[in-house]
């Protein structure tokens, strides 16, 4: 889970670079599209949200288990993305040569995080690594709590008497 969420953040800031401040490269990549103010736009949003989903898979890759909604948001935002790409691929709007890598990248990384994503089983064994042991345990605590094992004096007494 975590080689996967690191090779997110690195091409998600990768792609944002490009996006947000070499849109040419962008331009060529998609068959040589002229850029206009509104593409050059978009273009730019997009790239800042490259680099918002950057940083959540960061956070994610710290602590994969405690941040499950954000790798729930990335299953689910790559997901979006290649229908974008299939619905574009429908309406005839772009060739499959340029979109067949970046909607098997999609497709790649969504069936990584699904088949990784943070299970019950692994929030338990990461609950249980930060309990404390016995040797972290106050030692004057286990003086002053009672004991469940010990009976009464009066069925000590009864008991013999069976």
């Amino acid at each position: 889970m975590r080689a996967t969420l690191l090779v997110l953040f690195a091409a998600n800031l990768s792609f944002a670079y490009m996006f947000l401040l070499d849109p040419a490269v962008v331009s060529r990549l998609y068959g040589n599209i002229p850029l206009d103010n509104m593409h050059l736009y978009l273009a730019m949003g997009l790239g800042s949200l490259l680099v918002v989903l950057a940083i959540g898979a960061f956070f994610a890759f710290l602590h994969p288990v405690k941040n499950a909604a954000v790798i729930l948001l990335l299953i689910l935002t790559h997901f979006s993305l290649f229908l974008t790409d299939v619905i574009a691929l429908a309406r005839a709007q772009m060739s499959l040569i340029a979109l067949l890598p970046e909607m098997a990248y999609y497709l790649v990384i969504s069936t990584l995080l699904i088949r990784f994503f943070p299970t019950q089983e692994r929030i338990r064994k990461e609950e249980k690594k930060s309990e404390p042991t016995i040797q972290d345990a106050n030692p004057l605590q286990k003086i002053t709590e009672p004991s469940d094992k010990k009976t009464p004096k009066v069925q000590k007494i009864t008991s013999l008497w069976k």
